[in-house]
Formats: C-alpha cells, sequence, structure tokens
C-alpha cells in the first residue's frame, strides 16, 4: 500500500496508515473512528498468529495512548535520546538505530505518500468482521425494554459518561445544546484515552475558565468548562479530530439508546439530581469530576434508575 508508513519513536516501532487513504465516501458512511479501530483489529488478528514463536517478547496490540498519539516525526524522546524517524515498509530490513540520532537522523517524509481511498475495501471488510469502535466499547442491549422480570438490560460506559458529562456541562452553563455536544465529546475522548495514567493536559487557569451558571468563554475556537477544555468547530460545536459532536449526534448515539432500556427524560432527571449533590468545585475540576463524581456510579448507574424506575411504577 502507497498510504502505509513506518515511525521509530525510541522503544518500539509504529505502522501507520495515512488518513488520505480513506475516501470520503468512505467518511461519510462510517465513522472514523470506527474505521481506525476496525482496520488494526483485523489486521492484529490476521498476523498475530504467523508471530508466535518468530518474534521473541514482541508485542502487538490495538491500543489508543495519547502518549503516542502525539510522537510527532522529528520529536525527542522524553527519556531516550532519539529523535522520531519515519521510513517505509520496505526499507525495514535496512533499518539501524543510528537513523533515529539527533544530531544526523535519517528521516523521510513518507507520511505525505498516499492513494486516496487505497484502504477503503479494507476497512469495510474489517467492519464486517470485527465490527467498529463504538460496538466494542458501548455495546448495546438487543430488542426494546425487556420486562420488570428479566435480567437487568446494560449499557456501556460510554452512555453513561456522555450522560454525566452533558448533565454536568449543564448544570454550569444552562446551555442544553451545548451540553449535548460536550457530553458526546468527552465520552468519546475518555474512550479513547482509557488506560489509566493517560490524562488530559489542563488549560492555563485563569482566562477563559467557567464561573458557575454562566456560558463558557469561546476563545479561540476553545470551549472552557471549569479547568477543562476541548476544540470546538466553526459553528459551534466540539470538535475531536475533524469530527464535531452535534446535539443530533448526542441524541442518536447516547439519548435514543439509553431509551432502549429506561425514559431517557428519566435518566436526564435522574442525572442532574445526582450531581447537585456535589459541590460546584468538584463539577468545575476535570480530575475531581472524574473520580468522586463518574467513577462510583459508571456500572450502576442505569440498572440503579431502572431498578427503581420499575419499583416506582408497581406501587
Amino acid at each position: 500500500m502507497e498510504s502505509v508508513y513506518l515511525k521509530w519513536s525510541g522503544r518500539g516501532c509504529h505502522l501507520h496508515v495515512s488518513e488520505e487513504a480513506f475516501s470520503r465516501e468512505f467518511l461519510e458512511k462510517h465513522h472514523p473512528l470506527d474505521a481506525a479501530f476496525a482496520v488494526v483489529e483485523y489486521v492484529v488478528k490476521m498476523v498475530k498468529p504467523k508471530l508466535t514463536g518468530v518474534a521473541i517478547g514482541a508485542k502487538i496490540e490495538n491500543k489508543m495512548d495519547l502518549k503516542r498519539v502525539f510522537t510527532l516525526p522529528l520529536s525527542l524522546h522524553r527519556q531516550l535520546d532519539y529523535s522520531c524517524v519515519c521510513f517505509k515498509p520496505s526499507e525495514i530490513e535496512d533499518f539501524d538505530l543510528s537513523w533515529a540520532n539527533p544530531e544526523n537522523f535519517e528521516h523521510k517524509p513518507v507520511y505525505r505518500d498516499f492513494e486516496k481511498g487505497e484502504a477503503d475495501e479494507l476497512a469495510e471488510k474489517a467492519l464486517s468482521t470485527v465490527g467498529g469502535y463504538f460496538k466494542r466499547v458501548a455495546p448495546m442491549p438487543s430488542g426494546s425494554v425487556r420486562s420488570r422480570g428479566e435480567e437487568t438490560p446494560r449499557l456501556g460506559r460510554f452512555q453513561v459518561m456522555a450522560l454525566l458529562q452533558a448533565a454536568r456541562c449543564f448544570l454550569l452553563t444552562r446551555d442544553v445544546e451545548k451540553s449535548k455536544s460536550f457530553g458526546l465529546n468527552r465520552a468519546i475522548f475518555y474512550a479513547w484515552a482509557k488506560h489509566r495514567g493517560v490524562e488530559a493536559k489542563k488549560p492555563p487557569s485563569g482566562k477563559g475558565a467557567v464561573k458557575p451558571f454562566e456560558k463558557p468563554v469561546e476563545e479561540k475556537n476553545v470551549f472552557h468548562l471549569g479547568n477543562e477544555a476541548a476544540y470546538l468547530s466553526e459553528d459551534g460545536w466540539l470538535t475531536i479530530g475533524n469530527t464535531k459532536q452535534t446535539p443530533q449526534d448526542y441524541d442518536n448515539q447516547i439519548a435514543r439508546r439509553i431509551s432502549e432500556v429506561i425514559p431517557y427524560e428519566e435518566a436526564w432527571r435522574r442525572a442532574l439530581e445526582y450531581l447537585k449533590k456535589f459541590p460546584q468545585e468538584v463539577l468545575l475540576d476535570q480530575q475531581k469530576f472524574f473520580n468522586q463524581v463518574y467513577k462510583p456510579v459508571r456500572d450502576s448507574f442505569i440498572e440503579t434508575v431502572y431498578r427503581e424506575t420499575g419499583l416506582r411504577e408497581q406501587r
């Protein structure tokens, strides 16, 4: 494939498929995270058996890690005396660690080489074989809401995070549409950075911070909520990469799926009630919100509402 290149980061080699390898038509049908996850997962499944017994100690994995995402070409390793260099797969047998010497590196801008739509067929096959990212992160119950006598259905943490983040934003801004965008955006971000020890960088304190129950300041296309920040699209919705999260996306991916288990209006009301129990300093702090608000109920919130709603209906 013309669109494939390798990147030596200092402790390992990253195999990249150019984002330009996917056509506009393909991306209009599939979410970029679904495509990326499926392609990597499919390739891992295909090559892992062939590596057994061949490369001792080699590890290949489908892992999203912020520390690696921001390893840019020619950037310096934070611990080792190496720079990040790129080269073509055909050069792998010639590769030597001396290529990464910061004082005399050997690097080629091969990330500029791609063939538009080259990865479409692979991605379609991968999606049909292993499924997309959101299906794995947030598996949904099949069919409609189950009867009260059956096993309690469960949603993934993805929907719980989005719901609580949206409720958090609403309590601080009173902007329901922006809150939906924020909720979905944060759920995608935390799913992407789910591994422990990977944290979002906090924006500078002071200017741009949201005061309780005031609308956030939009400065240089950045949305601030307390000490947390996310990028905005030109039309004002939160965005990750080139994909924006609109209120309609929230309704389709979060509200509709919650409604398959319990009425969304009930889940929203209970989320607001739950968050109001916490001081505003907790809601305004990214880590305090995650650890004190979200984490204790991430696996039980929907189930609790489901059971309590059923008990109320039986009275």
